[in-house]
């Protein structure tokens, strides 16, 4: 009889722990930001300062679309209701979130344009040029800093609260210089690459709503999704996640959101 209770016993133990082993599920969400319709390029930067190293004049690093239409720095993050918790991360991100997160000064220009950094996630100003810089970034849940970066250096730093839009990042002593920063808790986020692509790895199952924005559309209120077109003022979609891998195909922007 003892044998008999220890074996169920036993038997409820390993349950337990499969359930709470292999229970939950994740999904991989790919998509590609595209463009719908003609882009009128940025006018150039002016330079006012350092034009000996920096020229007369650099391209707006804001909006970059390439030849196929493809848009980079779409980013998009987790968006919570109010009260709402956020699921707990994939173990892989624990590592992730520990990563320094590097931005540089890089021929008087900011790379990149758009950072994504977890609340308490280190991140390093860097400074490859050869002549002085500063980071002027404004928060406002965290405390803004204004801090001189001499050329060839580097300073570190640790935002530890959440933002419920991205930062601005810019640059006192060459004013033309400007980027962006998503200060979010949970990891789930992602920036589309110079061919549009993004991918967030590893959500739970389930469905999630996630902010999209970029640094000319600012929110993103209209887009369209597998044919069917999305309007949200504060640019808010929802994906349904199922296990493995789930390609949104083409996410179109129409280009007057980009003027």
């Amino acid at each position: 009889m003892r044998t008999a209770k220890f074996a169920v016993l036993l038997l409820g133990v390993l349950g337990f722990l499969s359930q709470n082993a292999f229970g939950q599920q994740w999904g991989t969400v790919k998509g590609r930001f595209v463009v719908n319709g003609k882009v009128k390029e940025l006018a150039d930067l002016v330079v006012t300062q350092d034009k000996q190293f920096c020229g007369n004049k650099l391209p707006d690093p804001a909006l970059h679309v390439d030849k196929d239409g493809n848009l980079q720095d779409a980013a998009l993050w987790l968006y919570l209701d109010r009260g709402a918790k956020a699921p707990d991360p994939h173990p892989m991100y624990t590592d992730k979130m520990k990563q320094t997160v590097v931005v540089d000064n890089k021929n008087c220009l900011y790379a990149p344009q758009v950072a994504l950094v977890c609340a308490g996630q280190e991140i390093e100003f860097k400074n490859s040029d050869p002549i002085p810089h500063n980071f002027k970034i404004d928060g406002f849940k965290n405390n803004g800093i204004n801090q001189l970066v001499p050329a060839g250096g580097s300073i570190k730093h640790t935002f530890n609260a959440e933002e419920s839009a991205p930062m601005n990042a810019g640059c006192t002593i060459h004013g033309w210089m400007k980027s962006h920063i998503v200060m979010r808790e949970s990891p789930y986020m992602a920036v589309s690459a110079e061919n549009g692509t993004f991918t967030i790895e590893n959500l739970p199952v389930g469905k999630h709503q996630f902010q999209v924005w970029h640094p000319i559309a600012n929110y993103v209120k209209e887009m369209k999704i597998n044919g069917k077109t999305v309007k949200d003022r504060k640019g808010i979609i929802e994906i349904d996640v199922q296990p493995g891998d789930n390609n949104l195909g083409d996410i179109e922007i129409d280009s007057k959101l980009l003027k």
